[in-house]
């Protein structure tokens, strides 16, 4: 096998490769072998065909398409492996000479991991921004607390802002009732905006048992088209009223709805948390200060089909989160009036920018001999372990299929953390 490397413009690279006639030939008689009971020859039982008389009667070309595959799967796996290229896409194939009797030979060009050019990643001097726990803080907090231990009790009287009412409701359009726009018992909380334009202020100040006639305009980006910008009117029953009643905050309140005996105590227990949430913000944010400093310092040209697989995964993890509140990919674009293309541009700017994250964190590891060993990557799949279970029993074999199945990516996540961590250190703003 001849190889001939030339490298192209954005990140490309081709190979010329020449097989010689012998192992394409092979290649034919393997596939004469595999494919000749498919054919029928006066004269002959199904797959028993002599070669020369198939070549003669059928045709030897129908053999070459089969036999070329073969060996450019092979070939050019050796190509890129001896040239310890890394690429990044499928190749373009383009046959050249595929006769048999003659050197094989065909063409490939693909995408690589391209070549990154750092500036400088040390030495930055990039600010952290600290953020302080407030007593408007904890009191939001202890609220939000009041809130979710709130009971829920009837009231008499006018509905205001933050009540609950449960109503029955029937929508019309154009005077016609439309799929979705009725149900009975509803729960709606006032002022949450739950419901399109004013629905919810035209219930205001009306009462249990009271009829009322609810006229709203659909919003043009509604989810769905047929009611995109439409007039309607809701026929709205109110059949009951009701109110959070919240508990007093004091000690009594800290102790049955926490593990402290005390206000102040639950007041400190959510300072420390408070505190723990705001260190964790300070770190991702700075490490992404930092990130985004050296990037833009770095030049790199990177091939679409890196983006666009960094699109796919990014689409992958989006529609498992849509399927864990209940819905498919499909239902939300049909309900928010979008393409699936729309979601996959709207991730361009962040898949790009995790690309070149990746390929210049990757590039500082190797520039910095940066590297993993075995506690580090056993010290990863444990802690993923313990993401994945509770139980003690079962961490340990999770983190042993962890290490025997993705090894190499726990090997990868280690040495970005570790790189990330140098950076991290290597910028921080020195005090005065």
């Amino acid at each position: 096998m001849n190889v001939q490397l030339n490298n192209l413009e954005d990140s490309r690279v081709e190979f010329v490769i020449k097989v010689d006639r012998k192992e394409f030939d092979d290649a034919i008689h393997m596939s004469f072998k595999k494919n000749v009971s498919k054919y029928n020859v006066p004269g002959f039982r199904k797959g028993k065909i002599p070669f020369k008389i198939f070549e003669q009667m059928v045709g030897i070309e129908v053999l070459y398409n089969d036999a070329a595959n073969v060996v450019i799967d092979k070939t050019y796996k050796n190509a890129i492996e001896d040239n310890k290229i890394e690429v990044v896409d499928y190749p373009n194939i383009e046959i050249i000479n595929c006769k048999l009797g003659e050197d094989f030979e065909y063409k490939a060009i693909v995408y690589v991991k391209p070549e990154v050019v750092l500036g400088e990643y040390k030495g930055l001097g990039v600010e952290e921004v600290t953020y302080d726990v407030s007593d408007s803080d904890i009191d939001q907090e202890l609220q939000n607390l009041r809130e979710q231990n709130a009971r829920i009790v009837l009231k008499d009287g006018a509905i205001e802002e933050g009540d609950i009412a449960i109503i029955d409701f029937k929508g019309f359009v154009d005077n016609k009732p439309f799929d979705g726009g009725e149900a009975k018992d509803y729960t709606l909380v006032i002022g949450s905006k739950s419901f399109i334009d004013t629905f919810e202020d035209q219930l205001v100040g009306k009462s249990k048992g009271d009829n009322v006639d609810v006229n709203v305009v659909f919003p043009n980006d509604y989810g769905v088209d047929s009611l995109k910008g439409k007039e309607a009117k809701f026929e709205v029953a109110i059949k009951d009223v009701k109110v959070k009643e919240l508990e007093e905050l004091n000690d009594d309140f800290a102790k049955n709805y926490s593990e402290f005996t005390t206000l102040d105590e639950l007041r400190n227990s959510i300072k420390e948390k408070k505190n723990k949430e705001n260190e964790n913000k300070q770190k991702y944010e700075f490490e992404n200060s930092v990130i985004e400093k050296v990037c833009n310092n770095a030049k790199v040209d990177i091939p679409e089909p890196m983006i666009q697989s960094e699109i796919d995964r990014l689409i992958h993890d989006f529609e498992n989160k849509v399927k864990y509140q209940g819905t498919t990919l499909d239902q939300y674009c049909k309900y928010y009036g979008i393409e699936l293309e729309d979601i996959r541009n709207n991730f361009r700017d962040r898949a790009s920018k995790q690309v070149l994250s990746n390929l210049v964190i990757e590039k500082i590891s190797k520039e910095e001999n940066i590297l993993s060993n075995k506690d580090d990557i056993e010290a990863k799949a444990l802690e993923l372990a313990k993401m994945y279970s509770q139980d003690e029993n079962k961490i340990n074999s999770i983190k042993e299929s962890l290490l025997a199945t993705y090894n190499d990516s726990l090997e990868r996540d280690v040495i970005m953390s570790k790189t990330i961590e140098f950076l991290v250190n290597h910028n921080k703003k020195k005090s005065n």
